[in-house]
């Protein structure tokens, strides 16, 4: 669990180095400093100039004379101006090393410090108490003294001298205020907490903070440091490989299943720039210590889930709350197993799972901590509250939510801790769960969000109860913050859980008095058997849940979907988490389709903001007829002339004979209303039927209210089928082959091309027999505008063109993928008596599979692609005169 062994002993020897400067008369100090030889790592100077250069080495191997005597003559001969030179080895020396007369190397002095990192922890805190204690400042506590070395980084010496001349007052002051500060952060950071008053002797602090994070969600008696040893005929000597702590439990989320986990930690001074060599050590470490149990028949595969748990955590103040980034690319397929699912835990899942169980205990704080876990056909029991015990399955390592329960005989408390910021929306999801997960029998629900706030949502929160119509619901339901552990306002875990009651509560007291809400699908949050049929479902793909589990820090190697089903119905998923999940799923088959229709303004010096500063959309008018629920309708009006007007309305369609999830059909139409000199225009956004509808219905609404207030011309501006001659519209469609325009689009694949003759126009005798006929054809094919037919004017002139389907090859930032694009007029060819339509487009995202995991918004991309195409639209609306 230790940290890297050269970057800390140097940082460690240079500190070292500085605290023992206070003790000398120096005039100025600098650390790296950039105008001196790459070899010099502190430069000091004295009273008349006089100048003394450091370098300081550290190796775990043996530093042998001759190594030492090139370092030292390096030093020497690239600081020429230098009065005294030190060479300061950290590790271990050779003999004649250690025999050197006068420890000098020539005219340069040499410096042992033979010292594990744990000697060098003792030597720091002494020498900085001993400088707090010069300064007239307390000195640093026994409890936070296990931890202050590893909170030393590079951020510290930064702060102080490195790269700067810092004279002596200046450079103590701040150091000082550096050191100080670190402690005050320790003093409240959430593995402080953890640690006892009174530190263990001969154990080191990573273990010790290890220990109580799995004492806390109830991982008792696990085995520490199982090592095995092999012999690398490749490097010919032995190697050992050791994981920090196992164990095996019966799992309570799956019947007759046990839980195994293997658990390696890394608690450093920050996080590293790259994992991908500590994760690969950690894989393989434990790979070998599980085949060493497999075979002692310690453990049994066949009736076992396998987790390989790795703990990241940073003690740098900075990244507290953080996610490592790119952690990713550190897990390599050909280094994990198939059978093992693997878990990467930072500072930003640590830090919620730590603060959510240090407040459960502090609530009703003389009873025990115990995990709810839900029922599901894997572990059933009907008309109860879900099992609950003090082990927390590793299930819930990296979960959104986590479901508590605090109860005696007489009173069960549920509290439930969502990452999610609060909203009305989630907090309706929340509740919905709660009384799924405990089938209404509770006594009392605790909801806590980490940014609630009493004061802004305090109404909002007891209208949403009343809205259920159930009174049972008031009194019952309560919403609070969740303060993360680096907040003063925690406080320490108790160190004594043995005191504690932990008694069931009996649940045939609340029998008379379950509670039951029915909440509309949008309050819906599935999780076990709701949402099997969902994962299950041909929509989708193996890929997409492996890496909308990567985003949570879960891994598989397996491409085996029964496999990671089984993992996700045993987990409890928050409406974020939903709605990441359903995005990764609709990613390949979200068909949006779009028009537009212009108006000319009546004044073109008013802004838009003016024009629509009253102007209403009726709600009950929308909703009259359409055969989808308005779930929601939201409106961000322009505060200024260059913004736009946007209308956003969510919709639903239920099919009763489906299960709830999957039955769900969720659409969405968008209207942007935008100036453009003397026009407003109207771009309608759907990817519904009834999605088409509301937003036509919005414009109309929009448009009938600026006519009748003279504002716009009532006369509407659209691209039409009937406006183009047969020649032109042929060349138009054509024209969105060409991309040279385009930065993003690479190329493209014309896919298919539908017209039909026109009954009108003279045929030619190859054409005669196809008079009076209606011919619809549908022509595929590369690159379609090479086709020798649609190269003939002639033919141009004789044809009704109704619809191009290309897709577009894109690349932004690394990311690539298809953008399928069809264009079309509407159904211009079928409509009677008059052939005629509205020019819409229908684009559809693909994103490449290697692509996926680069992607954090699909919306983000999708909208950026949008707007590249719409250049590309507007370009070619320009060449043929329609704008």
């Amino acid at each position: 669990m230790n940290g890297q062994y050269a970057i800390k002993g140097y940082l460690l020897q240079s500190l070292v180095a500085l605290l023992d400067s206070f003790e000398t008369d120096w005039e100025t100090v600098c650390v790296e400093p950039n105008d001196e030889s790459e070899k010099v790592d502190i430069l000091w100077t004295y009273n008349g100039g006089k100048k003394k250069v450091v370098q300081v080495k550290s190796s775990k191997n043996v530093i042998s004379f001759s190594i030492a005597k090139k370092w030292a003559n390096e030093l020497s001969i690239k600081s020429l101006n230098a009065d005294e030179y030190e060479l300061t080895l950290v590790g271990y020396v050779d003999s004649k090393l250690r025999k050197l007369p006068n420890s000098t190397i020539d005219k340069v002095v040499v410096v042992n410090k033979d010292l594990s990192i744990e000697d060098f922890e003792a030597v720091i805190i002494q020498k900085i108490n001993s400088f707090f204690d010069r300064k007239g400042k307390n000195v640093i506590s026994p409890k936070l003294g296990q931890m202050f070395v590893r909170a030393l980084n590079s951020q510290i010496l930064q702060e102080s001298v490195i790269g700067k001349t810092v004279e002596h007052s200046e450079f103590e002051n701040n150091l000082l205020e550096s050191l100080q500060g670190i402690e005050r952060y320790l003093e409240r950071c959430s593995y402080s907490l953890l640690l006892p008053d009174t530190p263990p002797r001969n154990k080191d602090v990573s273990s010790v903070i290890m220990e109580h994070i799995l004492k806390l969600i109830g991982w008792n008696s696990l085995n520490i440091d199982e090592t095995v040893t092999h012999y690398d005929e490749k490097l010919g000597k032995e190697q050992q490989f050791k994981v920090d702590f196992w164990g095996n439990y019966d799992c309570p989320l799956k019947d007759n299943l046990k839980d195994i986990v293997y658990i390696n930690a890394n608690i450093d001074a920050e996080y590293f720039p790259d994992y991908t060599n500590t994760i690969k050590n950690s894989l393989f470490s434990v790979h070998s210590v599980r085949e060493h149990l497999i075979k002692e028949k310690k453990i049994n595969r066949d009736n076992s889930i396998e987790y390989c748990i790795q703990f990241l955590l940073s003690m740098k103040e900075s990244e507290q709350n953080q996610a490592i980034a790119k952690l990713n690319d550190a897990y390599k397929k050909n280094k994990m197993d198939k059978n093992i699912i693997y878990y990467a835990i930072d500072n930003k899942k640590a830090d919620f799972l730590i603060s959510s169980i240090i407040t459960a205990r502090k609530y009703r704080d003389d009873l025990t901590v115990k995990f709810l876990y839900p029922i599901t056909d894997d572990n059933s029991q009907i008309n109860k509250i879900g099992k609950r015990n003090t082990y927390m399955p590793p299930q819930y390592l990296n979960s959104s939510i986590l479901p508590i329960i605090k109860e005696d005989r007489d009173k069960i408390s549920v509290l439930l801790f969502c990452s999610d910021p609060y909203s009305k929306d989630r907090l309706r999801k929340v509740i919905w769960l709660l009384i799924r997960l405990t089938s209404g029998l509770a006594n009392e629900y605790k909801i806590y969000f980490t940014d609630y706030d009493a004061g802004q949502y305090g109404n909002e929160v007891n209208e949403t109860i009343r809205s259920y119509s159930n009174n049972d619901l008031i009194g019952k339901i309560f919403i609070e913050k969740l303060n993360l552990c680096n907040s003063s306002e925690l406080r320490i875990v108790p160190s004594n859980i043995i005191s504690l009651k932990d008694e069931d509560f009996d649940e045939t007291i609340n029998k008379t008095k379950q509670l039951r809400i029915e909440p509309h699908l949008i309050d819906y949050l599935p999780y076990g058997d709701s949402l099997k049929p969902f994962l299950d479902s041909d929509a989708v793909k193996t890929e997409d849940l492996k890496i909308f589990l990567q985003s949570k820090g879960i891994y598989f190697k397996t491409a085996n979907k029964t496999k990671i089903i089984q993992l996700m119905t045993s987990m409890l998923f928050s409406s974020l988490d939903i709605e990441l999940l359903v995005e990764f799923v609709n990613i390949d088959n979200k068909t949006m389709e779009s028009s537009s229709a212009q108006y000319n303004l009546v004044d073109e010096n008013k802004q838009l903001n003016q024009l629509f500063s009253n102007k209403t959309i009726d709600q009950d008018t929308l909703q009259d007829g359409l055969k989808a629920d308005i779930v929601s309708l939201e409106q961000t009006k322009p505060k200024k002339d260059t913004d736009s007007y946007t209308v956003k309305i969510h919709l639903e369609q239920k099919n009763p004979n489906k299960q709830a999830l999957v039955s769900i059909a969720r659409s969405t139409a968008t209207v942007i209303v935008k100036k453009n000199v003397n026009k407003i225009e109207f771009t309608k956004e759907y990817n519904s039927k009834p999605a088409r509808v509301a937003a036509e219905r919005v414009v109309k609404q929009l448009s009938e209210q600026l006519i009748q207030s003279n504002e716009i011309e009532d006369k509407c501006i659209e691209v039409r089928f009937s406006e183009f001659t047969n020649k032109e519209r042929t060349n138009f469609l054509l024209s969105f082959t060409n991309i040279d325009s385009s930065d993003i689009f690479k190329s493209f694949n014309a896919k298919s091309f539908k017209y039909m003759f026109d009954e009108s126009a003279n045929l030619p005798d190859e054409y005669a027999d196809k008079k009076g006929k209606e011919c619809t054809t549908l022509l595929k094919g590369k690159n379609l505008d090479s086709i020798k037919e649609l190269q003939n004017d002639t033919l141009k002139e004789i044809i009704l063109s109704e619809e191009l389907a290309i897709n577009y090859r894109y690349c932004i930032r690394g990311v690539s993928g298809n953008y399928y694009i069809i264009l079309n007029f509407s159904g211009a060819l079928v409509n009677k008596p008059i052939q005629d339509g509205i020019f819409n487009v229908k684009s559809t995202l693909y994103i490449d599979n290697k692509s996926k995991d680069k992607v954090k918004s699909k919306s983000a991309l999708e909208t950026e692609l949008k707007l590249e195409f719409n250049k590309l639209k507007k370009e070619k609306f320009k060449q043929f005169n329609r704008i």
